[in-house]
């Protein structure tokens, strides 16, 4: 799926108490909902400050869906993705309808087009357009959503109190629905629908047969050279992600491979699928991690897809998801759940998966605005944003991170050394010789980075220990004491 990208505002949501909302959220899912029928004959959807209602209806092919404006907010229903609205490109007002006011588009394509509220993406609603003109309405039949949708926007919608709950106390890739909304819009100058299925079922024969690593690979190596392919990347790695989800059944199995290739949207794919088969996510999210004994590398991988998670569900919300962290009783779930966070915050887009914070003209903020416990792990992602703003210019990050706030700037060199790794996987003596061109004092850090990046690509401890072994001897303690560090993570494996 390609809905629920980042935003380019933060939410602004009016929200009832807990109880009403999640009940009312579910009735809507278990029954469904009917259109409002205008003067004309047209279905209206009516935009509220909280989400469209209904949030799925169906039309025949030619009919017209109006979209009226019954909050107190602006509000701009679009085709997904978010921000290009690339899948429809013709269902977009092309800017924000007031309070009051209306937009009607004609829905002229059959299939099923799922769009969101530009200016609060997490708002989503669907349209199915059928073959047939008035088809839904001759046969007497209300609309309903699909499972995901519905409890996604239930969740949604209601994530402000589910944050203060937290607080107190057949193949996926190629399914018919999924499909139906993945490809985009040709005229957007994204793939053409059969090459894109194509594209899909390849990808998802990769997963299958080998791993989702494989299948991320050949897209990144692929899209470098071809523009079309490229601004279809996001849904094709969200279908990359359920086709993961789908081989191995499990959440934490599935972020081993986690990638940020195309805009995160593998990780999107694993929280969709997962989300799917849940009947209430909000106590779901709480007990997500349990069946990985505490400590270990499947929980690490668990705790910290979750904070990528919150992030994509809060439209890059930094202060709210990691509020939603600090709902875990655990320090291991809440620290690991902050570094999803801010690792997802310094990956983020700024084209089409806004984070507000970021700051060109500062690449540490905001990290001398976090609480304590979370500066380290911030300064740490810190050196991703600055090398996406200086591509492979790794001596001055080294020299940036001199800059950073005092104690923290190994930190920095640490978070370096993570990146160089991460983008030279297959030249580690260049990664290396980094580490070393900086200062003495930010050599070992470098190095210490440079392994975990390696263990976490790997998911195991003995190909760093062979990297260690391999790198100049002086490096080597740093490294060795890096994967040591990481030893505990995998009590439970023989590496």
């Amino acid at each position: 799926m390609v809905s629920l990208r980042g935003a380019l505002r933060r939410p602004a949501v009016s929200l009832c108490v807990f109880a009403c909302s999640f009940v009312a959220a579910f009735l809507a899912f278990a029954g469904g909902a009917s259109a409002h029928e205008g003067e004309d004959g047209s279905a209206v959807v009516h935009v509220t400050d909280e989400g469209f209602e209904p949030r799925s209806v169906e039309v025949g092919a030619g009919y017209t869906v109006v979209f009226e404006n019954v909050g107190e907010e602006d509000h701009w229903p679009a085709s997904d993705d978010h921000p290009t609205h690339e899948v429809y490109s013709g269902f977009d007002p092309k800017e924000p309808i007031e309070p009051g006011a209306e937009w009607s588009f004609a829905f002229d394509r059959p299939g099923k087009w799922e769009y969101h509220d530009h200016m609060n993406p997490y708002l989503t609603g669907e349209v199915v357009v059928t073959g047939e003109r008035g088809a839904a309405d001759r046969a007497g039949e209300k609309p309903g959503g699909g499972l995901f949708s519905s409890v996604a926007a239930a969740f949604l919608n209601v994530y402000d109190t589910a944050a203060s709950v937290f607080a107190g106390g057949g193949e996926s890739s190629s399914n018919d629905e999924a499909g139906k909304q993945g490809a985009p819009d040709e005229g957007s100058g994204a793939l053409p629908e059969e090459r894109y299925r194509e594209m899909e079922k390849e990808l998802a024969t990769l997963v299958r047969e080998e791993n989702p690593r494989a299948a991320l690979e050949k897209l990144r190596a692929e899209i470098r050279t071809d523009d079309a392919l490229s601004r279809s990347c996001h849904p094709l790695v969200h279908d990359v992600g359920h086709a993961a989800y789908e081989k191995y059944g499990d959440f934490g199995e599935a972020m081993k491979y986690q990638d940020e290739v195309c805009n995160s949207g593998y990780l999107h794919g694993i929280i969709e699928s997962r989300f799917e088969e849940s009947d209430d996510v909000f106590a779901d999210m709480k007990t997500m991690c349990d069946p990985y004994p505490q400590g270990s590398y499947m929980s690490w991988q668990c705790y910290h897809g979750i904070g990528h998670g919150v992030m994509f569900y809060t439209a890059n919300d930094l202060p709210r998801s990691l509020e939603m962290c600090d709902g875990f009783g655990s320090a291991f779930g809440r620290s690991n759940c902050a570094n999803g966070v801010f690792m997802e915050n310094f990956n983020a887009d700024q084209k089409l998966h806004l984070s507000d914070y970021l700051k060109e003209s500062d690449p540490f903020y905001p990290c001398g605005e976090q609480a304590e416990r979370h500066k380290e792990i911030c300064y740490l992602y810190a050196p991703t944003y600055f090398l996406s703003l200086n591509y492979g210019d790794y001596a001055a990050a080294l020299e940036w991170c001199k800059d950073a706030e005092s104690g923290f700037e190994p930190s920095c060199a640490y978070g370096v050394g993570t990146q160089a790794m991460k983008e030279n996987l297959n030249d580690p003596g260049l990664v290396e010789s980094v580490c070393m061109e900086g200062e003495p004092e930010q050599t070992a850090p470098c190095i210490e980075g440079m392994a975990d990046l390696y263990i976490n690509h790997h998911g195991s401890l003995e190909p760093a220990r062979d990297l260690c072994a391999r790198l100049e001897k002086s490096n080597r303690p740093a490294c060795f004491d890096s994967v040591q560090a990481h030893s505990g993570l995998f009590r439970d494996r023989s590496t």
